[in-house]
């Protein structure tokens, strides 16, 4: 263990209210192709012209690719400047839209609740959710809890 960061946020540091707002810019065919073809590899994210003739209408990217790169800005802003030490799983996600090449995100990660763990000392656990939209409209949303160090407990390192 390390000495405790100052310059970290921790649990007591995250307010009700805390809001973190970022953009996630679009994904060109070959970004949203090669990862479909490594871990999702479903006609409407490989081929265009597949992809035209399924209900979307065209190609879209996988929503895993999509859950990733919308909380990639969040992991690398948020939590790695924080006493994050893990999370216990993903409550609730849901693709609401399919995402479509060269199309803006606006994401929000807003804190909905918080509490200290009434387990194990030093720790509390965040709830936030994301949403993410698409001109406007949601396209994709989702809850996790994140374990917090409360502050003046030593980092794991």
């Amino acid at each position: 263990m390390s000495e405790l960061d100052q310059s970290k946020k921790y649990f007591e540091d995250f307010s009700e209210g805390f809001v973190f707002e970022y953009q996630v810019p679009g994904l060109s065919v070959e970004e949203i192709t090669d990862f479909a073809l490594q871990y999702d590899p479903q006609p409407f994210h490989l081929d265009e012209t597949a992809a035209s003739e399924t209900h979307f209408g065209g190609l879209v990217a996988s929503g895993f690719q999509t859950q990733l790169k919308c909380f990639g800005p969040f992991c690398r802003e948020v939590l790695l400047n924080s006493g994050s030490v893990g999370a216990p799983g993903i409550d609730n996600l849901k693709w609401l839209r399919p995402w479509f090449p060269n199309v803006l995100l606006e994401v929000s990660a807003k804190l909905i609740r918080k509490r200290v763990s009434s387990k194990l000392t030093g720790l509390g656990y965040i709830n936030f959710e994301l949403e993410a939209l698409a001109d406007g409209a949601p396209l994709l949303t989702m809850e996790w809890a994140v374990i917090m160090l409360t502050r003046g407990t030593p980092s794991i390192d």
